[in-house]
C-alpha cells in the first residue's frame, strides 16, 4: 500500500489539456521528483495533491484512505512554495506556530483581546512553542525565531518555510521548486539540507522542480513529465541509463545526449556515417531512426584510427572537464564530446579526429520517440 497516491488525475482549463491520466504513487519515506519544463502541468499536479486545485478526473489516496474530497486542511499534507508564502508581519516564530494554531487552538483561543482569558489558551501557547524551538533548532534557524521575513535572507525565509511545513508532523511534504529563489551556491546547499531533513522525518516526500540535476541527485524515483503525462518514472540511474522516450533522453543531463538520425541495414545495424555503430534493431531496411549517445561514452582518437571521422569545432573548458563539440558527415548540429583536459590538450578548432562510440552504450529511438527494443544479441559486430 503506498503511504501517499495520485491516479489517473486528468485536469483541463476549457479546451487546454494541463493533465491526462497521471498517476504518481510515493512509498513511506520515499523522496519522489517530478520534473519537467514549464508547462508541463507538474505544479498543477502538486495543488491538486494539496486540495487547492480539483482535478476533473482521478482520485488521491493516503494511507489507504481517499481523500479527494476533504478540504485542504483536513488532509495532513504540508505544502511548500515557491514564494516560501511567509506572513510578513510575523516573526519566525509566529510563522512557524501559524499551523499548530490553527490546529490545536479553538476560534475563541486564537482571538488577540478575548483569546486570553478563555481557559487552556496558556497551556496550549507553551506547548506549542516549545515545539516550535524544537522544529526551528532541528534546522538550525534558533536564532532567526525573532526576526521578520524582511529581515533574512532568502536561504534563511526557505528554511523558515520548511519549518513551518515540518511542524505540523504532516503525512506527505509537498514542494512546489522551493529553491528556484536562490543563488546557485545556495541551491546546492539548501537541497543537502532538504534532502537531509527528509530522511531525519522519514514523511514521504513529493518535489517539483525544472531542474534536472536538483531531480537526479535528492530524489529516490523521478517522474518526468512532458505535455501533462508522466513519460517515464523510474530510479534516477534508470532515468539516465535507461530512458524509455527519446524527450526523457534529451532533457535529462547535461551536456545534454547527442542525437543523431540514422537509418537501418537489412541486417539490423544502425548506420551513421556509413558506419554500422550498433546491430539488433528489428524492422525493415531503411527504417529511420534516431541514435542517443551521452557525451560521455564517445571517446576521442587521433585521425586515421577506428571510428567515425570527424573535425573539431569547439572546445569548452569547464575545469575538470572540457567539452569537445565535433563535426561529421551526417551528425547535424553536431556531436559533443566529454573529455578530460589532459586528454585534449593537442587539440584546436579544424583539428581531425575518430570518434570512438561505446556500442553498448547507444540507444535507439524510434520515429514516434519510442526506444526500439534490440534482440537479445545485438552489440556485437560494431565497426565504429
Amino acid at each position: 500500500m503506498s503511504a501517499f497516491a495520485l491516479r489517473n488525475i486528468s485536469k483541463s482549463y476549457g479546451t487546454n489539456s494541463i493533465l491526462n491520466d497521471v498517476s504518481i504513487e510515493a512509498e513511506d519515506g520515499e523522496f519522489i521528483a517530478l520534473v519537467g519544463p514549464s508547462g508541463c502541468g507538474k505544479s498543477t499536479l502538486l495543488r491538486i495533491a494539496a486540495g487547492l486545485d480539483h482535478g476533473d478526473a482521478g482520485s488521491i489516496w493516503m494511507g489507504g484512505r481517499e481523500i479527494t474530497a476533504e478540504h485542504p486542511a483536513d488532509r495532513n499534507v504540508a505544502m511548500v512554495f515557491q514564494s516560501y508564502a511567509l506572513y510578513p508581519h510575523l516573526t519566525a516564530e509566529q510563522n512557524i506556530a501559524v499551523p499548530l494554531a490553527m490546529r490545536t487552538l479553538s476560534t475563541l483561543q486564537r482571538m488577540p483581546l478575548l483569546g486570553r482569558f478563555v481557559a487552556g489558551r496558556s497551556t496550549a501557547q507553551a506547548a506549542i512553542k516549545q515545539q516550535v524551538l524544537a522544529t526551528a533548532t532541528s534546522l538550525k534557524i534558533d536564532h532567526l525565531l525573532d526576526r521578520k521575513p524582511g529581515q533574512m535572507s532568502g536561504g534563511q525565509r526557505q528554511r523558515v518555510a520548511l519549518a513551518r511545513a515540518l511542524v505540523r508532523q504532516p503525512g506527505v511534504f509537498l514542494m512546489d521548486e522551493p529553491l528556484s529563489n536562490l543563488d546557485a551556491n545556495l541551491r546546492v546547499h539548501t537541497r543537502a539540507e532538504i534532502v537531509d531533513l527528509h530522511r531525519r522525518t522519514g514523511v514521504p516526500t513529493i518535489y517539483v522542480t525544472h531542474d534536472q540535476s536538483e531531480a537526479l541527485s535528492m530524489a529516490d524515483r523521478v517522474a518526468v513529465m512532458m505535455g501533462g503525462k508522466v513519460l517515464q518514472f523510474a530510479s534516477p540511474a534508470d532515468i539516465y541509463d535507461d530512458p524509455r522516450h527519446v524527450e526523457v533522453a534529451k532533457f535529462v543531463g547535461s551536456p545534454r545526449i547527442n542525437i543523431i538520425d540514422a537509418v537501418t541495414a537489412d541486417n539490423g545495424a544502425v548506420f551513421f556515417s556509413g558506419k554500422a555503430v550498433v546491430d539488433g534493431v528489428t524492422g525493415p531496411a531503411g527504417t529511420p531512426v534516431q541514435l542517443g549517445i551521452r557525451p560521455e561514452r564517445i571517446r576521442l582518437r587521433p585521425q586515421g584510427a577506428k571510428g567515425i571521422a570527424a573535425i573539431v569545432t569547439r572546445l569548452e573548458f569547464l575545469g575538470s572537464e572540457v567539452l569537445v563539440t565535433t563535426q561529421a558527415d551526417g551528425a547535424g548540429d553536431g556531436i559533443v564530446i566529454k573529455a578530460a583536459p589532459a586528454d585534449v590538450s593537442h587539440l584546436g578548432a579544424g583539428s581531425p579526429v575518430a570518434l570512438q562510440i561505446d556500442a553498448d552504450a547507444c540507444l535507439v529511438f524510434g520515429q514516434d520517440g519510442l526506444r526500439v527494443p534490440l534482440r537479445a544479441t545485438a552489440r556485437i559486430a560494431v565497426d565504429a
